[in-house]
């Protein structure tokens, strides 16, 4: 009798092991807009959407350029911070959803003085406390039933010396705490996180309209070869990189180009959810384009060469222009969806598709846009 009790009570923990690994989450970024600071039609809609057809939805990972901002007026800045909050009231007011409810992440908008810092974790209270100490509440880590989330900070404000406050500045485009990075998901590995997810508002690799930037950083004007400048930045891209492939990362996930796009790079998949109301970009300049350009693309494909060869595109008469061959993207405002199981994740995205020509007009229909699955 009592090994049939161990037997059952085995079959009991196994079951609910199983159970607490189906949930979902959103992954949505990019909101900025001309008025308040906010696209409000579009980011109201796209949250309609996902709480009306997802109601066993967990939590949102909103990856950074909630608002548009402003250079010198942390005042203003501060008034869009709140704004954003209450066209997201929907979200922070459903009892079905979990934790801060909104984990954000900050992006090249939010965050250009230290009032802005200030400000920034004054709004967005609740998020975890666990990252670096410089950058506590704005870079961290959290679990949810035996999955691991990383949101990182990728446009800090640097203070450099502090006896020296001439050296505070933008950071934009880099992550400081490589080494706290590769601990924290050490220890999640250790721990036994079957999925791991990270995110942050910059791309590894840019998909359309900053080639320039993302974490390469290589710049406007960039020459191939690189100069020494350029293989420094490089170098600690790839460190970066490597410490999540060699971690396992399920998905990178990120905002910054405002699009949808996903691609598997190193058994990493890297999925940007660009846009929930910036201006949608196009696509990287391909070889067959000649030296057209777009609308929403910044550079011709003969401009876009050097970019190609130092990060190792796909590139050249009928490829993509892009880091992976099996390259999927399309243009429209959106949101990303990850259903979460034991042994997969399925992904859908619903957004409204841009029209051609055009950086802003839409079909006004939320649809289905794609859909994969992580296995």
């Amino acid at each position: 009798m009592k090994k049939a009790k161990i037997v059952l009570l085995l079959l009991v923990l196994s079951f609910a092991q199983i159970y607490a690994q189906n949930f979902k989450f959103a992954v949505m970024s990019d909101s900025r807009g001309e008025v308040n600071g906010v696209n409000e039609p579009v980011l109201k809609s796209l949250i309609q959407h996902l709480l009306k057809n997802n109601p066993d939805l967990k939590f949102i990972l909103f990856l950074g350029d909630l608002v548009d901002g402003t250079w010198h007026n942390s005042a203003k800045n501060f008034a869009q911070f709140k704004y954003w909050k209450k066209v997201m009231k929907e979200v922070y007011e459903d009892k079905s959803l979990v934790g801060p409810k909104v984990y954000v992440s900050v992006g090249n908008h939010e965050i250009r003085t230290p009032e802005d810092e200030k400000n920034f974790r004054k709004i967005f209270t609740g998020l975890p406390q666990n990252g670096p100490a410089d950058e506590k509440g704005l870079t961290y880590s959290f679990n949810y039933d035996g999955v691991h989330f990383v949101v990182l900070d990728t446009d800090p404000y640097h203070y450099g010396d502090t006896k020296n406050t001439k050296g505070n500045h933008i950071n934009w485009h880099k992550f400081l705490h490589p080494k706290w990075l590769a601990r924290d998901l050490k220890k999640a590995r250790a721990k036994g996180a079957k999925w791991i997810f990270v995110g942050g508002h910059e791309m590894f690799f840019p998909v359309g309209g900053h080639l320039r930037d993302g974490l390469a950083n290589l710049g406007r004007g960039f020459k191939y070869p690189p100069d020494s400048t350029a293989k420094a930045r490089l170098a600690v891209h790839h460190k970066l990189w490597k410490i999540l492939v060699d971690n396992k990362v399920t998905a990178y996930m990120s905002g910054h180009e405002h699009l949808y796009a996903r691609e598997k790079v190193d058994g990493i998949f890297q999925i940007i959810a660009g846009s929930s109301g910036a201006p949608v970009y196009d696509f990287n300049p391909t070889y067959d384009q000649g030296d057209k350009k777009k609308v929403g693309q910044e550079f011709t494909y003969e401009q876009a060469l050097p970019y190609y060869k130092a990060l190792g595109y796909n590139y050249g008469p009928g490829k993509n222009s892009q880091k992976s061959p099996d390259f999927f993207g399309v243009r429209a405002y959106h949101y990303v969806l990850f259903n979460v199981h034991p042994d997969s994740v399925s992904v859908k995205t619903f957004g409204m598709l841009i029209k051609k020509n055009t950086m802003t007009k839409t079909d006004s229909t939320i649809k289905l846009i794609d859909n994969f699955t992580i296995k």
